[in-house]
């Protein structure tokens, strides 16, 4: 299964089970893709809000968390070499 949404700006709270309980029956081969606007990478520097709120996203949801860059990230972060850059579904 495939869900979209846009603009989280970092607020990530969409995607907890009571708002979303569709993910009580996802698995990781499920994914949920954020286009634009993402803005879970948005400090100068890595925090620990920050990246508590990309574990979760990463690690304890149920499902695989995707996003497209929106015109509000920060790119100079993004395209540094602190994010790998891995081949998703070929």
């Amino acid at each position: 299964m495939i869900y979209i949404t846009g603009d989280t700006h970092g607020d990530f709270l969409r995607f907890n089970t009571s708002a979303f309980p569709e993910q009580r029956q996802m698995t990781k081969d499920d994914c949920v893709i954020i286009c634009g606007d993402f803005g879970g990478v948005w400090r100068r520097r890595a925090n620990p809000d920050e990246n508590y709120w990309l574990n979760w996203l990463s690690n304890e949801k149920s499902f695989t968390t995707l996003f497209v860059d929106g015109n509000h990230e920060n790119f100079a972060r993004l395209n540094s070499d602190e994010f790998e850059i891995v081949d998703f579904c070929g």
